[in-house]
């Protein structure tokens, strides 16, 4: 008997994502179909200053940082794996500058 088992897919959006700048927050939304497990990861690695909500059932995962700092600047992904363990990966470039001071002499 054969079985069909669907790919999982994940779309983060927005894409692109407008600039940000020190200070400002960081909303990004991923959405899913089949996945049993989701993950975010910034240039490859654990984001441990997000807040991450993933809700399965509702097929949405979504990523919140307070207040960006330069640092958050990166490439930010998500994956989603279904049981048979097939990935699917979108992500999104962001670019956060340091906020402009002037000086008046």
């Amino acid at each position: 008997m054969f079985v069909f088992k669907e790919k999982p897919t994940a779309e983060v959006i927005p894409k692109p994502y407008p600039e940000l700048t020190v200070g400002d927050e960081l909303r990004l939304t991923c959405k899913i179909n089949k996945a049993t497990k989701v993950n975010w990861k910034k240039d490859d690695e654990a984001i441990p200053r997000a807040q991450i909500d993933t809700q399965i059932d509702n097929k949405v995962s979504k990523l919140f940082i307070a207040e960006v700092v330069e640092g958050d600047s990166g490439e930010y992904s998500c994956e989603a794996r279904n049981r048979p363990g097939i990935v699917a990966r979108s992500t999104v470039k962001i670019n956060v500058k340091g906020k402009m001071t002037f000086l008046f002499v």
